[in-house]
C-alpha cells in the first residue's frame, strides 16, 4: 500500500477546517467591503463641496441673484452647475447614480459654510444605497448688507 498521500478522513477534515475559518471571516470581510464602498460615496461628497468652493471663488459676484457679495443667506449649486465648469467628473460606476447631489452655500457676515445633499442610487435595481442629506428641506433666500 502507499502511504504517501493523504487518507479521506483528512482531505476531509482540512475541508471542514478551511470552511470553518471561511464562516468566521466572511462577516468581516463583507463589512470591510461595505465600509471602503460608503468611505467612496463620502470622498466623493468632500470632492463636490471643495468643486463647490471653487464655484464660489470663480462666480465671485455673480454666485448670489443680488451681484453683490456682501449677503447673508444661502445659495445652492448643483451638480450639473458643477460638471457644467468642469469641476467635478461624474461618478465612475457604472451601475450608480449620484447625479442628484446638491451643494449648499452659507453665508454669514464673517463666516462661510457648504453643506451638501447626495443620494446615489443603484441603477440596476433603483435602491438608495447611499444618502447623506445635510441639508434642511428649507429654501434659499439672501439679503445684502
Amino acid at each position: 500500500m502507499n502511504k504517501k498521500g493523504f487518507t479521506l478522513i483528512e482531505l476531509i477534515a482540512t475541508i471542514v477546517i478551511m470552511a470553518l475559518i471561511l464562516i468566521m471571516v466572511m462577516p468581516s470581510i463583507t463589512a470591510l467591503v461595505n465600509n471602503n464602498q460608503d468611505k467612496s460615496y463620502e470622498y466623493y461628497a468632500d470632492s463636490l463641496i471643495e468643486a463647490a468652493k471653487i464655484f464660489v471663488s470663480k462666480e465671485g459676484e455673480d454666485i448670489s441673484s443680488l451681484g453683490t457679495l456682501n449677503f447673508t443667506g444661502c445659495v445652492d449649486i448643483t451638480y450639473q452647475n458643477l460638471l457644467n465648469d468642469d469641476l467635478i467628473k461624474p461618478y465612475t460606476d457604472d451601475t450608480i447614480n449620484c447625479t442628484n447631489a446638491k451643494i449648499r452655500y452659507t453665508k454669514e457676515r464673517n463666516k462661510e459654510s457648504y453643506t451638501v445633499n447626495l443620494t446615489c442610487i443603484d441603477t440596476t435595481t433603483n435602491e438608495i444605497v447611499y444618502s447623506k442629506n445635510d441639508i434642511p428641506n428649507n429654501t434659499c433666500t439672501v439679503t445684502a448688507y
